[in-house]
């Protein structure tokens, strides 16, 4: 019996003495502050110099917690762990660009552009490459609209790339393929339409 009963007060099911101290402790510390409030509140009435002193001690105190409470709000998250099972993690392009297409479909305005700046990138860039031309070619083509739809010969990709020349454009465009069919919808269309391209 006696065994059971130092195993439950070693595995703290029973109160050990050092925790019935800490209780009595407390208990103390409340008592003692319920003591010294009630002075204070009693004392309040009749000394304006105790109201002053209270005042100003509540001002601090309130003061202190709120700075408390902001400073541990704005800490520094603790930086992620990748689990160990998944080895070590390398975040690249594809990430980037996953969490630009994230933004952008919350409505984010620089996200939106970024996203645009780089479909008509590569874009271009394919147009470039399958016809052998150099990058200067390309911008000056760009700049010529029956140039480009002579080596381009796809209306769609021609106006694409002619309507997102400039910030303002593409913020023009963006808003067109919001109210039909989407801007991800329009976009995953242009890629899939990039990739028939010849």
């Amino acid at each position: 019996m006696d065994a059971d009963v130092e195993a439950a007060r070693s595995r703290g099911f029973l109160g050990s003495p050092s925790a019935v101290t800490r209780a009595a402790i407390r208990a103390a510390a409340v008592l003692a502050v319920a003591v010294v409030l009630g002075y204070v509140f009693y004392s309040l009435q009749f000394s304006g110099t105790v109201q002053w002193a209270f005042g100003v001690t509540l001002v601090g105190v309130l003061g202190i917690a709120g700075t408390y409470l902001v400073v541990r709000g704005t800490r520094s998250p603790d930086s992620f762990e990748p689990r160990a099972d998944r080895g070590e993690v390398h975040e690249g392009e594809l990430t980037s660009l996953a969490g630009t297409v994230e933004r952008a479909d919350r409505g984010l305005g620089f996200s939106r552009d970024l996203l645009v700046v780089r479909v008509r990138d590569a874009l271009s860039e394919r147009i470039r490459l399958v016809r052998g031309l150099s990058p200067e070619t390309m911008r000056a083509l760009e700049a010529d609209e029956s140039a480009l739809r002579d080596v381009v010969r796809d209306e769609v990709l021609v106006a694409f790339l002619r309507a997102t020349r400039d910030r303002e454009a593409r913020s023009t465009w963006a808003a067109a393929a919001d109210r039909d069919p989407g801007l991800l919808v329009g976009l995953r269309y242009l890629m899939d339409r990039a990739e028939g391209w010849r």
